[in-house]
């Protein structure tokens, strides 16, 4: 509130002034020449910063002096809070007498603090100022100014490739977690050298694959690592100490004798926390509300101390605070605020199944982030691409990195700001676009999942989006602009032309399909889906873009499959787009049976025009007149182990008492598996019963399959 209040007095004072009078003159050129005033060595650099800025916004560069200031000439003066602990913000600006003063609660708050000083006061901002022609003639503060600044959330992280550079965490006041943590995620292993008396006891036998948080030996080597960790990159304030990623649970006596049960590993855990608390209190320790761990203590955890809380259990892609999960979340963080201030949140910002989808959620996380912040939320780590490039990376994390300084700031200003800034040749085009589908998707009540398939991108938003007619527009501008010059709005336009032919791809053949049925019943690709093509071979090689999701699929690969399967692939199938009847229940994730004769060619992305089915043995009844004299059936099933996905064993088919069929073979290195089953159609015969068989091993597992072919 007092951030908020100040910021309206400072724009009021500047807006109400009538005279120059109101103002302190804090340069004019030729006339009025600041100094730059610190009292300490270690404040240097930050006065040279403040000069480096100066000297690209004014042409000039302020002297730096220490001691007395000659009379008459504006001072700068940077220095600490005098009262950290006491200090409810992070850094101060004040003007008084001659003097302007920018105070802060540590470097980075300073450098952050110069920035906003020259955002605030010169109409600059981060995308124009180095490139700025016109020169600053003068610059005036508010007379008696008193403003203070405190973010909404102390720690601030868009984890998206910008973030990585120094100069946008400056701008931006955002972490990162090669310097703010000692230890992060599932990474003990790394920290330190597991031996046999630090290993879990699970069903009366030493496990290697989880810890025991109650040894002695363990808790001796974190000390000896931290301390290290101290002496070589004090920085780092923060360690994570968490269970490895999976559900088991150490049962050895000290650890049962501290609370742990068999699925319940936080007694022993945040013991261990509080350990290491109590003997490094100028460090914070960190765990995870996550699998054996979602439960808290039964005791408070010390000053220093927090939980990191994922989120992945709440709903994704709509408001908390209108889903049926909002009291499921709201007691996950009641029950962690009783024995902890410090709750950090781990969300996601992207489709981690397609990075090149625009995943428009940033309106509303804006929600999500008020939500949390009221319900004691302290931090947040915002999951995005990490170092590769994701659509609009750029956009969002300039809007997460504001969202995360203040949850209510005018998203859409910011919007407008970046693209004036950024793509000035099309920033009309892609800020109505881009809005629209944050509006589109924020009012859509259907869930948004963070590993989710095209079609559910294209129900929540992409259709009534008007993505077709902004895409034509985008390329016709462009196709007259040298974008050799502007490589992020070539990394756009690859994302786009990624997301048409997955339009096309999962479309099929027929209305909005790849290819299209002639007259004569023949299939024909059509030619946007060959321009479409190769205009994305042509951005690839321009923009070095490779890896388009999680699971590091790659657009070389992807290219070659649309060659090999689809334009070059000769789709033949009596069974194109005509019904089939299960026997067997669907799941409900996957109801439509209409997949399997569509013509959407699956590729090594599960979620994309693969079937998925879970029973055992699924049936399917085809009718005869349907297929002809057809004297083959064929069938393609994915291989994704990474997804726990495999092949079934054989495919069984039955005619009028006659059985047919054969095992599924998997050509090696190869994403598909097949089965080829000659049958025989005879006179009077009505129906063909096709039985999927799955292998024994992974009879609970799912199996997937993208067409079924007649031939």
């Amino acid at each position: 509130m007092i951030k908020k209040l100040a910021f309206i007095l400072v724009i009021f004072i500047g807006l109400s002034c009538d005279s120059k009078s109101q103002n302190f003159v804090l340069y004019k050129k030729g006339k009025v020449i600041p100094v730059v005033k610190v009292n300490s060595a270690d404040l240097h650099p930050l006065a040279e910063d403040l000069c480096d800025l100066f000297e690209q916004a004014a042409g000039m560069r302020p002297e730096i002096i220490e001691g007395s200031t000659p009379k008459g000439t504006p001072v700068i003066e940077i220095g600490y809070l005098k009262n950290k602990e006491a200090e409810n913000y992070t850094f101060s600006f004040t003007q008084k007498k001659s003097d302007f003063i920018i105070e802060g609660a540590a470097k980075e708050s300073l450098y952050y603090a110069n920035r906003k000083f020259f955002e605030l006061y010169t109409g600059a901002n981060q995308f124009n100022f180095s490139s700025k022609e016109d020169k600053l003639t003068e610059i005036n503060i508010p007379r008696n100014l008193e403003y203070k600044f405190t973010p909404d959330f102390e720690y601030r992280e868009p984890y998206f490739p910008q973030n990585f550079k120094e100069q946008f965490r400056r701008w931006n006041m955002t972490h990162t977690l090669d310097e703010e943590w000692g230890i992060w995620g599932h990474n003990i292993n790394k920290a330190v050298k597991v031996t046999e008396p630090m290993l879990a006891t699970v069903n009366g036998e030493l496990n290697e694959e989880q810890l025991c948080f109650s040894s002695p030996e363990l808790k001796a080597a974190l000390t000896d690592y931290i301390k290290n960790q101290i002496a070589e990159k004090a920085k780092q304030s923060k360690y994570m100490i968490m269970p490895n990623d999976n559900a088991l649970v150490c049962q050895c006596d000290r650890c049962k004798a501290l609370g742990n049960t068999e699925k319940n590993a936080s007694p022993a855990v945040f013991t261990l926390l509080n350990i290491l608390a109590k003997e490094f209190p100028e460090k914070q320790f960190f765990s995870t509300a996550y699998i054996t761990t979602q439960q808290p203590p039964e005791f408070k955890l010390k000053d220093n101390t927090g939980v990191m809380l994922s989120t992945m259990a709440f709903p994704k892609g709509v408001v908390i605070a209108q889903s049926n999960k909002k009291d499921f979340a709201e007691k996950q963080l009641s029950e962690w605020k009783n024995v902890t201030n410090t709750i950090y949140l781990w969300d996601y910002a992207i489709n981690f199944d397609n990075y090149l989808e625009v995943y428009p959620t940033v309106e509303i996380m804006q929600q999500n982030l008020q939500f949390y912040k009221s319900r004691g939320v302290t931090g947040v780590f915002m999951q995005g691409s990490e170092g590769t490039y994701s659509s609009f990376s750029d956009l969002k994390s300039y809007l997460y990195a504001q969202l995360l300084q203040d949850a209510n700031v005018n998203l859409e200003r910011c919007m407008n700001t970046f693209f004036n800034e950024n793509y000035p040749e099309v920033n009309d085009l892609l800020f109505d676009y881009y809005t629209n589908a944050e509006r589109l998707a924020l009012e859509s009540k259907k869930a948004f999942d963070i590993y989710g398939g095209f079609n559910q991108a294209y129900d929540k938003y992409i259709e009534k989006s008007g993505f077709d007619l902004f895409y034509d527009r985008l390329i016709q501008r462009t196709d007259t602009l040298d974008i050799e010059k502007n490589k992020d709005l070539q990394k756009l336009l690859l994302s786009f032309t990624f997301q048409k032919l997955e339009m096309l791809r999962t479309k099929g053949i027929g209305v909005g399909g790849y290819a299209e049925l002639t007259e004569e019943g023949n299939i024909k690709i059509k030619s946007v889906t060959h321009t479409l093509f190769e205009r994305l071979k042509k951005l690839k090689k321009q923009t070095g873009i490779e890896e388009y999701n999680e699971s590091g699929l790659k657009l070389s690969d992807y290219i070659v499959h649309w060659d090999e399967k689809i334009l070059n692939g000769n789709y033949s199938n009596l069974l194109l787009n005509k019904k089939i009847q299960f026997l067997t229940p669907l799941d409900e994730d996957y109801p439509n049976g209409r997949m399997l004769t569509d013509g959407a060619i699956g590729f090594p992305d599960y979620y994309n025009n693969w079937l998925l089915i879970s029973h055992e043995a699924p049936s399917i009844k085809i009718y005869t007149e349907d297929v002809g004299n057809a004297s083959t059936i064929k069938m393609n099933f994915l291989v994704d182990e990474r997804h726990r996905i495999y092949p079934p064993k054989e495919v069984r088919v039955k005619i009028n008492g006659r059985q047919y069929g054969a095992e599924v073979t998997t050509e090696e290195g190869s994403y598909k598996a097949t089965a080829v089953i000659p049958i025989a159609i005879k006179e009077g015969d009505e129906a063909i019963i096709i039985t999927i068989v799955k292998q024994p091993d992974y009879t609970k597992r799912p199996i997937a399959c993208d067409e079924l072919y007649f031939k």
